[in-house]
């Protein structure tokens, strides 16, 4: 699956935010949330550990990886990340998830 790997970018009103994924995207999808401090490559060598029936995206939160900053004097609350993962998620997924996430999927399915 390393080989299968592609680039993407999600306009925002800020700029973009950054994404890799791996696999098919008719495939079940996963999106995959780094924590703090960290960007989507974090999941570059687990990736194709994992099954392979599945379209694993993992993002770029504002800030982070090669995502764009928010604009100067914007936060980067937990609560704007998972408005973030709003704007490009759809559907139903299943989530993989580090640190901060273990809250922000909390609040991203309670809304």
């Amino acid at each position: 699956m390393a080989g299968l790997v592609s680039e993407l970018k999600f306009l925002v009103p800020w700029g973009h935010i950054a994404a890799k994924a791996w696999g098919s995207p008719q495939s079940r999808p996963v999106l995959c949330l780094h924590g703090w401090l960290d960007n989507a490559n974090t999941f570059s060598k687990l990736i194709p550990l994992l099954p392979k029936d599945c379209y694993y995206m993992a993002i770029d939160f504002a800030g982070h990886g090669l995502s764009s900053h928010r604009p100067v004097g914007c936060p980067y609350y937990l609560i704007d990340h998972v408005s973030d993962v709003r704007r490009i998620a759809a559907g139903e997924f299943i989530t993989l998830a580090c640190s901060m996430w273990k809250v922000g999927v909390s609040h991203y399915s309670e809304s």
